[in-house]
């Protein structure tokens, strides 16, 4: 089903950072929007927008049956990307819940199907530097998250098999309002609040790319894109460590100056997350997290930027405006000094 001013489009993962820009954008181009809701789904800016809502889950196939019947497209963007989640909640959101919406997409005669997934799904970049693409080799992976990805993926691509019309998307590290704790976002955040008092994997390289940017590469896939044709939406290249320094700049704070091997940071994390758990909180180094840290996240998009006339923007015109946003956020929550 080729894009065109009046579609129905199913969306699930509407009330996430980055479902909540796309229906956003595809309301502003006249499109009617069903997005699956859970019953504890903050729903109030989707009910600004007036889209259809649908209480649900992706882990209930029949849950989704009616908001999805008569879809033109159905766009699957929900996830679970909480690192520290259960083994058994990670596994039915990213992997049987992806089953599902595919699936049920084949079965009820769906258009076509875009799938948000990560770059994560890939394991990483070359140690070299060099910049991984679509048909680069996978590496293992490196995290829960980054495995259940590419399983969810894998269990799509067996109904696409079949015949389901799906195109994948990989984005890099998403960020960029709205959303002060979306995406990148809360690291970001985290540098100008100054909770990192130190950095580990300073010198890894990784992708960054803006949210708009992100929002306007999906719905240009979903005008030109054939179906089966997949896209890496990696945005700008930067070491961690020059992107904290440069928030921290454009924020007026200090940057964190201790920086850390990864053994060393795993080692901190070990020790300390006994005494995080006591005062009843979260630690801020999860091991998974740190694990992802053993590679780069470095990604080419020239096959987006080529096929689909899509130009992202690079870090230096996409941090000042979202340090500034972030900057105004807090200043909104806190008050006056």
């Amino acid at each position: 089903m080729p894009y065109h001013a009046l579609m129905r489009i199913f969306i699930t993962g509407g009330t996430g950072y980055i479902g909540r820009s796309l229906c956003r954008r595809l309301v502003a181009e006249g499109h009617e929007l069903a997005v699956l809701v859970r019953p504890t789904s903050r729903t109030g800016a989707l009910e600004e927008l007036g889209v259809e809502l649908f209480t649900g889950d992706i882990s209930d196939r029949y849950s989704m049956r009616e908001g999805m019947s008569g879809a033109d497209w159905v766009v699957h963007a929900a996830a679970e990307l909480d690192f520290a989640a259960a083994r058994q909640r990670i596994h039915s959101a990213n992997v049987d819940g992806a089953r599902n919406v595919a699936s049920l997409a084949w079965k009820l005669g769906v258009g076509r199907v875009l799938a948000i997934s990560s770059i994560a799904r890939f394991g990483g970049s070359p140690a070299d530097g060099s910049a991984a693409d679509e048909e680069s080799p996978l590496l293992p992976p490196l995290s829960r998250y980054s495995a259940t990805k590419r399983a969810g993926e894998e269990a799509m691509r067996a109904v696409a098999a079949q015949g389901l019309r799906l195109n994948v998307v990989y984005p890099s590290l998403v960020y960029g309002p709205p959303g002060p704790k979306g995406g990148a976002n809360l690291l970001l955040r985290g540098v100008l609040e100054r909770r990192w008092p130190m950095l580990v994997g300073a010198d890894r390289l990784m992708s960054w790319i803006h949210l708009e940017d992100l929002i306007e590469a999906m719905v240009r896939l979903m005008e030109r894109a054939e179906p089966g044709r997949d896209f890496v939406l990696a945005g700008g290249a930067a070491r961690l460590g020059e992107v904290v320094d440069r928030v921290a700049e454009l924020g007026g704070v200090e940057a964190p100056r201790r920086r850390l091997s990864l053994p060393v940071g795993m080692v901190l994390a070990r020790l300390t997350a006994p005494l995080y758990r006591l005062r009843g909180r979260r630690p801020p180094l999860n091991p998974d997290q740190l694990r992802s840290l053993a590679s780069n996240w470095h990604f080419d998009d020239a096959r987006a930027r080529a096929e689909l006339g899509w130009q992202p923007r690079g870090l230096e015109e996409g941090l000042p405006p979202t340090v500034a946003y972030l900057q105004s956020v807090r200043r909104v929550v806190e008050g006056p000094c």
